[in-house]
């Protein structure tokens, strides 16, 4: 199983460099959290409208490993959209690691503004 994780996780980074959004959003819904994380690094790199989207929409996941790292894509998107999302987040939010990286994600939007 390990294996097919990891070939999985080449094939979405190939999506990622040819763009294809479409493809690498059908991995969000995987059962592996490492397939999930690495489906939303590629649509934190091709940044298109629906990857954007898609990357808000996971900062809900229940999945916290899959939570910390839909917010550290959007710091990656150094959006105010991306911002704002965050903030809005930050209120609702409990766990103190997922505050943790609310925070440095801002922080990484902001520094990314200067």
């Amino acid at each position: 199983i390990i294996m097919d994780s990891a070939r999985t996780i080449e094939k979405i980074q190939k999506l990622a460099e040819k763009k294809k959004t479409a493809k690498v959003l059908k991995y969000l819904s995987a059962s592996e959290s490492e397939v999930v994380v690495a489906a939303l690094q590629a649509l934190s790199e091709i940044r298109d409208e629906d990857s954007v989207n898609s990357i808000a929409s996971m900062v809900d996941s229940p999945d916290k490993t899959v939570r910390i790292e839909a917010i550290k894509a959007m710091g990656s998107l150094g959006t105010e959209y991306a911002k704002t999302h965050l903030q809005h987040k930050m209120s609702g939010e409990q766990d103190a690691e997922v505050k943790q990286a609310i925070s440095d994600a801002l922080h990484t939007i902001a520094a990314s503004r200067k």
